[in-house]
């Protein structure tokens, strides 16, 4: 069964994150390991204060090895060694470029069989079946100048994370234009998934 959660925002304004995580585990938490990617956050790798806030709740819930991983530079196979898979948030476009280009994307869909995978924001998104969304709100964004906004399709949701009122109109625009469903995510709120193979 694929286990997954896609959250708007981490530990820091979603309270609820940590209950659901709780949920899924197959059994107590000493006896199985996180990896957190920290790849879409560009600049700051493990250094960013969402991903670094998400190691010290991890830690404290006391799972038994917490680890960073950065597909960009690291093997993207020793994701396979891990019960639980965090992708931290940061730039969709270069996010998904570098799962792509690192072959951590087919790696993270053969992960989903068996661990539990958590997007956050950027996280969110790439999971879904493309991020046509962000580039539909920012197409700045993509500073890797990807074409094809394909993502990995282990939900078939597609996330507005951050969502607030003023966004309202235009994502009614692209759900018009492109015949779609979007999710609205608050950074208060997340979605958990459980789809049986």
């Amino acid at each position: 069964m694929k286990k997954i959660i896609l959250s708007s925002h981490g530990f820091q304004k979603n309270s609820m994150l940590k209950e659901q995580i709780s949920e899924l585990l197959p059994k107590e938490p000493k006896n199985l390991s996180v990896a957190i990617i920290t790849t879409a956050s560009a600049e700051w790798k493990e250094k960013n204060k969402h991903a670094v806030l998400a190691k010290e709740v991890f830690e404290e819930m006391g799972f038994k090895e917490v680890v960073f991983l950065d597909v960009e530079f690291e093997d993207p196979n020793k994701l396979k060694d891990f019960d639980l898979i965090y992708i931290n948030g940061g730039n969709p476009f270069y996010l998904l470029h570098q799962l792509r280009r690192s072959g951590a994307d087919k790696i993270l869909r053969e992960c989903a069989e068996k661990s539990i995978i958590i997007g956050i924001s950027a996280g969110a998104v790439v999971l879904g079946p493309n991020i046509s969304i962000v580039n539909y709100f920012d197409s700045k964004l993509n500073s890797t100048e990807l074409k094809d906004f394909t993502a990995l399709n282990l939900t078939d949701l597609i996330i507005y994370p951050h969502y607030n009122e003023e966004m309202e109109n235009k994502i009614k625009g692209f759900e018009l234009e492109f015949n779609c469903k979007v999710e609205r995510l608050l950074d208060d709120k997340s979605i958990m998934i459980k789809i049986k193979n």
